[in-house]
């Protein structure tokens, strides 16, 4: 793993650049830049893409579903964006510029004109269009054609997000082909820290990101967009071979220095020497919407049922989790030591009790969660569910579901998976509406591990129910169905970008936003 890291180090000069995608501080003449192969290149573009992946995109979606909360015992009226709605171009910025950065060098590795380096264009294509759909989920349309060309292009045409899709359909079904059509004197990809170069791994991946994309387009009903899509599901049926294990990544993560710690436990948690004196340490606490769904709080939607993740998805203060109101005002005289909250559990940070050099280690080595195997069976199962594959039962994969989210976090499920069938829209029986327990059950797994699919899931469907901002803290009307483009954008590609409001913003979300 030592090594790995190395690798990366080596890479930095392909991983470096100014605020943006359009700029490249290498020069485009530099032998070392022309000399860099995919084995060196690799390793940084998957570690560098998934930081902004667990870090702010992770943020995004569990605050704006009402998992994650402000600790208001520490700070004056915290994430006070986020529980505006009032998004602007500074508003998340670091996702645009993270993904496109991270993809620019997977685009490198695609366009490598060394031989016998077909696993790795495969390998690329698919981070390709992992991280390209969230720019399109999240902003809509956007550069592609014209991007990463460095100093080629500086100001790229945007294109039309639909096309984008169709495009990144187009690079997993390119990676497929690679994979399933080897060339017998292609290099091993010892350097991919995901599947450690295990080509049958990374055909399931690319098979999973396809059917998250599909689904995406489930409200869509144009007879065009209707053929097409369910070409596509026809061809996902054939192979019906999709992730079937948690998706890791860990290109050695340790508490070496604060650069080599797990991007997740560096940001929320503790730096290297086990100090928390980042604010994002102390930030953030559980909602008190999530903590009345996981407590089983009385007059709360899972009144009666306790959900056994809540001490491995948060550390218990009196034997229940404890959050905060988005939007709840603090209380002077009030403090973290009158009124204590939870804190980010076992689950996710492999870190619980008083701050050892052995602890910090534990967690900063935790690996990341590139796809969980619960958002797999999810998406299966709301396939199912819709008729759009017809391989499984829907209630099946979704039990299955819910499992995987209890054994990654390390919970025992119990007389839960009993209980819970009995709750309206937590549970498959009750539920009249099958997609609403899908997707709340998946908001459980997914908060504060992968939180951005459960914000595009809930501006494609309105599920999971949760509450807004108390206290008029809410500028806008409704929560953003997308983010607004960066001021990169805006001063270095201001001809082609297209200029959104605060406003527009809640109302107008990607191609596939069916109000």
């Amino acid at each position: 793993m030592k090594k790995i890291f190395l690798l990366i180090a080596v890479a930095a000069v392909s991983l470096t650049s100014c605020s943006d995608y359009l700029a490249d501080n290498t020069n485009v003449n530099s032998p070392l830049e022309e000399a860099l192969p995919p084995r060196l290149i690799l390793p940084g573009a998957q570690s560098q893409a998934f930081r902004t992946q667990a870090i702010n995109m992770n943020r995004l979606g569990s605050v704006m579903t009402n998992a994650w909360g402000g600790n208001i015992y520490q700070f004056t009226n915290p994430l006070q964006v986020e529980y505006s709605y009032n998004f602007d171009n500074n508003t998340y910025a670091a996702v645009w510029d993270g993904l496109y950065r991270s993809v620019n060098n997977f685009q490198k590795i695609i366009e490598t004109p060394l031989e016998n380096q077909g696993n790795f264009v495969a390998i690329s294509k698919i981070m390709k269009a992992h991280y390209m759909q969230y720019i399109v989920d999240l902003y809509g349309d956007s550069p592609y054609f014209e991007a990463f060309k460095g100093q080629a292009n500086l100001t790229p045409a945007y294109t039309d997000d639909a096309i984008i899709y169709k495009e990144l359909v187009k690079e997993l079904e390119e990676a497929r082909a690679l994979i399933q059509n080897p060339s017998s004197t292609a290099e091993g990809v010892a350097t991919d820290v995901v599947f450690n170069g295990d080509m049958s791994k990374w055909l399931k991946l690319a098979n999973t990101i396809e059917l998250r994309i599909l689904l995406r387009q489930s409200k869509l009903t144009d007879a065009a967009t209707v053929t097409y899509v369910n070409s596509k599901y026809a061809d996902l049926q054939a192979l019906n071979n999709f992730v079937d294990a948690d998706v890791l990544i860990n290109p050695g993560y340790s508490s070496a220095n604060d650069a080599k710690q797990s991007p997740f436990f560096s940001s929320f948690v503790r730096d290297a020497a086990g100090a928390t004196t980042n604010t994002t340490y102390t930030l953030f606490t559980s909602s008190k919407h999530f903590a009345d769904v996981l407590n089983g709080e009385t007059g709360g939607p899972t009144a009666g049922v306790i959900d056994p993740r809540r001490s491995r998805l948060w550390l218990l203060v009196g034997g229940k989790v404890v959050g905060t109101d988005q939007g709840q005002k603090p209380v002077p005289g009030q403090n973290n030591t009158t009124n204590p909250t939870s804190r980010f559990g076992l689950g996710l940070t492999n870190y619980v009790g008083a701050n050892t050099a052995a602890r910090t280690a534990a967690g900063s080595s935790k690996a990341g969660a590139l796809m969980l195997l619960s958002e797999s069976k999810f998406l299966q199962a709301e396939a199912v569910q819709r008729g759009f594959l017809t391989t499984g039962i829907a209630q099946t994969l979704f039990n299955e579901g819910v499992q995987a989210s209890f054994t990654y976090l390390g919970a025992t499920i119990g007389t839960y998976a009993v209980q819970i069938e009995a709750v309206p829209g937590f549970g498959w029986t009750a539920s009249t509406n099958k997609i609403q327990a899908i997707l709340t059950q998946k908001w459980i797994a997914l908060s504060g591990i992968h939180g951005v699919e459960n914000y595009i899931n809930y501006t494609r469907t309105g599920f999971p129910v949760i509450p807004g901002s108390i206290n008029g803290f809410n500028l806008q009307p409704t929560r953003p169905k997308r983010l607004i483009y960066p001021l990169s954008e805006y001063n270095a590609n201001s001809g082609n970008v297209p200029v959104l409001t605060s406003a527009q913003v809640t109302t107008q979300g990607p191609f596939w936003y069916v109000p």
